[in-house]
């Protein structure tokens, strides 16, 4: 994190160098000189140029952060995903019936959808949350199936899902809202 603020940090003093310059130049120089309004647009691109950077900094500062989140729920989601194609492939060895191919199917689903969705800038720690439960409900799950755990662990299982559901398209919509924002 210390790299990023360095980098911010020398980015601003450069941004404010230009304002100094520009304030130098312009310093008793009469409004009508030639040169006056072109420095004085100068100046007011490079006072825009630095106010601009510093609303993108929390986002620079962030970023790294933002990435470990994505990249959280993804990998949660492609385990979740490998989950249900070898729940999906268990009837051919007999160790479960044909019906649960359908859990399987919507296993895959909830797992692909968690894998393609993206972190926001504010929000995205929520994404690792979701992570953390859709791994414990990838384990639930096939205990669930094969009997190991009671039936009342089902409970459990759906909770994690609509929560893990809730919790990523809460970020992914605060994501989205971000974009349209930006633009």
């Amino acid at each position: 994190m210390g790299e990023i603020d360095h980098e911010i940090a020398d980015e601003v003093v450069g941004l404010q160098a230009d304002i100094s310059s520009v304030l130098q130049e312009l310093q008793g120089m009469p409004e009508d000189h030639p040169h006056y309004e072109a420095l004085f647009a100068q100046l007011v691109n490079a006072g825009s140029a630095l106010l601009s950077y510093e609303a993108q900094a929390p986002a620079k500062r962030e970023e790294p952060h933002r990435q470990v989140s994505k990249s959280a729920l993804t990998w949660s989601g492609r385990v979740h995903a490998l989950g249900a194609v070898l729940l999906g492939l268990a009837p051919l060895t007999g160790w479960i019936g044909w019906g649960w191919v359908a859990l399987a199917v919507f296993q895959l689903l909830f797992g692909l959808l968690a894998t393609g969705m993206d972190a926001p800038v504010q929000g995205h720690r929520e994404l690792r949350i979701a992570a953390g439960v859709l791994g414990a409900v990838t384990v639930l799950v096939p205990l669930l199936v094969f009997g190991v755990l009671s039936g009342w662990f089902w409970i459990a299982a759906a909770v994690g899902w609509i929560g893990s559901f809730v919790l990523a398209t809460d970020a992914d919509a605060a994501h989205t809202r971000e974009g349209k924002a930006a633009a």
